[in-house]
């Protein structure tokens, strides 16, 4: 649809008129500006439609908001958050990720210029669990290596190390959604040792256990449709087995 609003655009003959467009003198007014920097913009990463209302509803009662939360449609699915404080706009990001219906909510936050025809949610935070390493590689500096494998290193959770178990590692990294899942992979230490190391996704949302990206099931995957004869290459096991306190809670 959007493709061939664009091809009709383009063999649009504009009038005299038309081509003059129509000059705007008057600024942002800084009450708007104001109501923007506290906005984040989302949308349902899912191939079928959702109940919008049920979604608002579900999320004012997770958020714990109120009539202070305001929620406003935009078009193509976006959701604009109008936030009251600056605290409350970061809670919500650094509490994700926000699910509905199993489905992940995408978020960005506004900045100039930004409309619904050039909104683009390419990645989502995640905190993500490091099995199998050895004890002497339980370290920040760990944790930012593996970022390349997994995506954009946010921070490392110092505070579950210091806990009374060290079972696994937690990085917060941003994952691109376009891209398959990491299952794990070899981490190699200063004297050259390999070392397999396993990664659980804490509240993993709806993805395909044969492609690996996040959106959809096998049932709906493009890239296998015959997905009941299909190998799986992924599976529950990707997902953590708890939800663990913190910058992680709801």
């Amino acid at each position: 649809m959007e493709q061939e609003m664009i091809d009709g655009l383009q063999n649009l003959c504009l009038t005299k008129e038309e081509e003059e467009g129509i000059p705007i003198t008057t600024r942002s007014k800084s009450d708007l500006l104001e109501e923007c920097s506290l906005s984040l913009f989302g949308r349902l990463l899912s191939d079928r439609q959702q109940n919008q209302r049920a979604l608002k509803n579900t999320l004012r009662s997770a958020w714990k908001m109120g009539s202070e939360l305001k929620m406003v449609d935009v078009g193509n699915g976006i959701t604009q958050f109008k936030f009251s404080s600056k605290y409350q706009l970061e809670w919500v990001e650094n509490s994700g990720p926000w699910n509905f219906e199993n489905n992940l909510l995408l978020l960005c936050r506004w900045k100039k210029g930004l409309s619904t025809a050039n909104i683009v949610f390419t990645h989502s935070p995640f905190w993500v669990q490091l099995w199998g390493l050895p004890f002497e590689h339980m370290s920040e500096d760990v944790g930012r290596d593996v970022r390349n494998s997994l995506g954009c290193f946010l921070e490392m959770d110092k505070r579950h190390c210091q806990s009374d178990q060290a079972l696994f590692m937690r990085i917060r990294v941003e994952l691109l959604i376009e891209k398959p899942l990491r299952r794990g992979g070899n981490v190699v230490s200063l004297d050259g040792e390999k070392f397999w190391v396993s990664f659980k996704y804490e509240r993993l949302p709806t993805f395909c256990f044969l492609c690996g990206k996040l959106g959809h099931d096998d049932k709906h995957c493009l890239d296998f449709p015959n997905w009941q004869s299909t190998p799986k290459q992924y599976g529950e096991w990707l997902k953590a087995g708890g939800v663990f306190k913190g910058n992680s809670s709801q």
